[in-house]
């Protein structure tokens, strides 16, 4: 096999392929390996405690949102509701108003021709009357 100097010799110091020793690869550098396995677990633990309360305040922002958008509609839909209760209240009480005034108008008229009725036998009794006058009086007038 083939020493570590040889395969240097191949490739240009500082290139990509540029090799390294048996014992620099086999080296654990000091972050690799925790010191003691309470201290990982701690740390881990609260990186996943302080993510997962930062999810936890995400998701408690979001459903306050959530809630607080439902209530804005719910409110508008509640106020388009009552002015829709309002204008039917005030269409109700306007179409009130005009049958009241329908049937005002409906018993004018029928006074009206009640009274045109009566007008015009009043009408034929005195036509009647003067004619039976005017032919007497002619009678009268050839008598005499």
């Amino acid at each position: 096999m083939d020493s570590p100097k040889k395969l240097t010799e191949n490739c240009p110091p500082g290139s990509p392929l540029d090799q390294i020793s048996p014992e620099r690869a086999n080296q654990q550098k000091q972050w690799d390996l925790p010191t003691s396995p309470t201290a990982t677990e701690k740390g881990s633990k609260s990186s996943k405690h302080s993510r997962d309360s930062s999810v936890n305040e995400k998701i408690a922002q979001f459903n306050s949102l959530a809630y607080q958008g439902k209530q804005l509609e719910r409110k508008a839909n509640d106020a388009a509701l009552k002015r829709a209760m309002v204008g039917r209240e005030e269409a109700e009480s306007e179409m009130r108003r005009y049958r009241d005034e329908a049937r005002i108008l409906r018993r004018q008229v029928e006074e009206g021709k009640e009274r045109e009725r009566k007008v015009g036998e009043r009408l034929e009794s005195v036509m009647v009357f003067y004619q039976y006058a005017r032919h007497s009086d002619q009678r009268l007038t050839l008598i005499c």
